[in-house]
């Protein structure tokens, strides 16, 4: 089996893939070994991650589609969140849920929106997902109403192909907020989250990679959890949903306080 994350650029030619796949450690633990793929145009990423056959299963750091507009002004769905008036208005139902609990993602243009220049990566990651239809988008089971759930055992019945957001992978290992990526303390804190759930890289090591590098990782484990049942997924099916690789998350992910510092004198 491949588990399969792909970090998407706005720049054509610079989608990263990342692959997992299990192995038995020297002390009998499972790892996964991960496998990093030079960066390439979304056709070469597709095409490589469809020549893995039925083992795949595929995380990619996009949306897997465009905002219906589910929690326009008087939807149902605005209550039952406890939304107030005026917020979240043109959010998906999974990007409201996760803002909620301070992880943040860019807005997501409605069905049938020109896309701005900023926008662009987004219809990269539109024209992934068109690509990778075979494997079957991740569309769970749910009872009415339910906006959030474990996957559960079975979950790729339901599709191989899934929509998930690095940045809150991390914040869900950790359990909080981490500094920002660019920094030491960061950049230490996401590759500890990898390699505390045996993520191991037999090339050099974690630290090797680059951010991108790292977030398709990041990504590729999401797919792992789907596969294993270890996830769990926010949102609603009919707009797509986000995986992330924890059974439930916490109702809010934020900063640790800053170090110590003594007063001048």
């Amino acid at each position: 089996m491949r588990y399969c994350g792909i970090d998407v650029s706005a720049k054509p030619g610079n989608q990263q893939l990342v692959t997992l796949h299990e192995r038995r450690g020297t002390d009998g633990e499972t790892e996964l070994v991960a496998t990093f793929y030079e960066p390439g145009e979304p056709e070469a990423v597709a095409r490589t991650v469809r020549g893995f056959g039925g083992e795949a299963v595929v995380a990619v750091d996009a949306p897997s589609g465009p905002r219906l507009d589910l929690l326009a002004p008087g939807r149902p769905l605005r209550e039952q969140l406890g939304l107030p008036e005026g917020r979240y208005e043109r959010h998906r139902v999974c990007d409201a849920i996760l803002f909620r609990r301070s992880l943040p993602l860019y807005p997501v243009p409605a069905a049938g929106q020109q896309l701005t220049a900023w926008e662009r990566w987004i219809e990269v990651g539109f024209r992934l997902f068109e690509q990778l239809a075979p494997l079957g988008l991740y569309r769970p089971d749910r009872a009415a109403g339910v906006v959030e759930s474990p996957v559960g055992d079975g979950a790729l019945r339901s599709g191989r192909l899934v929509e998930t957001y690095p940045d809150a992978i991390f914040c869900a290992l950790l359990g909080h907020r981490p500094s920002p990526k660019r920094t030491p303390w960061g950049l230490q804190q996401r590759i500890a989250a990898l390699k505390l759930r045996n993520v191991v890289d037999a090339d050099g090591g974690l630290w090797h990679r680059t951010l991108d590098e790292l977030d398709a990782c990041a990504a590729a484990y999401a797919a792992y959890t789907l596969a294993d049942g270890g996830g769990s997924w926010v949102g609603d099916p009919r707009e797509g949903v986000i995986l992330l690789p924890v059974p439930q998350l916490a109702e809010r992910y934020l900063k640790l306080p800053p170090p110590g510092r003594h007063a001048l004198v």
